[in-house]
């Protein structure tokens, strides 16, 4: 997504319908996986908790730890598009941003969840966080970007497109689509300061989920499937 400024930003993503949702999809390049399920007896996390509160300090916003769609949801959107070029590097943020991923329990197989989430992090990398001329660009202009809810946030059947029924099965297996429109505020060098709107959906995933590990989460526990790379309602 082109700003007025010029800037690419995460690009906007789509939830899709129920039949489409309920299909896992492949891909076949390595990326940074999810860590393994912790032991059963940690101590389940306080509310209000975050897997890794210190990732502010690099200008990204920490991944929380909730069974909630809606508000992990919400989250992981405002993560996709709050980063500081002066911090961290594209690829420390993109590899941040596939630690909130988890591997996709519909599959049998542990080498086809594997290839399955892969494939989700290619995505990631090649459609969802901004493009490597981008920040190089952005990071010229030490821009940093902060995104928050700028408006409606849709969960499941909220959505325009389901048909009904058609997610029922999803949501009884802990899948959820969640859409919220965000806006991205960008301040650099000297005056630099413009702002940004655009929507982004994810799936989610609560109840069967790969915890970080010695993180507090547990498979009840809300992670990512994915971004979609496009936007609809």
């Amino acid at each position: 997504m082109i700003s007025a400024a010029g800037a690419t930003v995460l690009v906007s993503v789509v939830g899709l319908v129920g039949a489409l949702l309920s299909q896992p999809d492949e891909g076949n390049q390595s990326q940074p996986a999810p860590a393994a399920t912790p032991p059963s007896t940690q101590e389940p996390a306080e509310p209000g908790s975050v897997v890794d509160a210190s990732v502010a300090e690099l200008g990204w916003s920490p991944e929380p730890i909730t069974t909630d769609a809606r508000d992990y949801g919400v989250a992981a959107a405002i993560a996709g598009s709050t980063y500081d070029t002066t911090l961290a590097t594209r690829n420390q943020f993109r590899d941040n941003l596939a630690t909130w991923h988890t591997l996709d329990p519909r599959y049998d197989l542990d080498a086809d969840q594997q290839d399955a989430l892969d494939g989700k992090l290619d995505e990631l990398n090649r459609r969802v966080v901004v493009p490597a001329s981008t920040w190089d660009a952005q990071a010229a202009s030490n821009i940093a970007v902060t995104a928050a809810v700028d408006g409606d946030v849709l969960v499941d059947y909220d959505h325009l497109s389901p048909q009904p029924g058609s997610l029922d099965v999803l949501i009884a297996d802990g899948y959820h689509l969640v859409t919220t429109d965000i806006l991205a505020t960008y301040t650099g060098q000297g005056d630099v300061s413009y702002e940004e709107r655009y929507t982004v959906s994810v799936q989610v995933n609560c109840g069967s989920s790969t915890p970080a590990a010695d993180s507090g989460q547990f498979p009840a526990d809300c992670k990512l499937i994915r971004f979609f790379p496009e936007a609809r309602k």
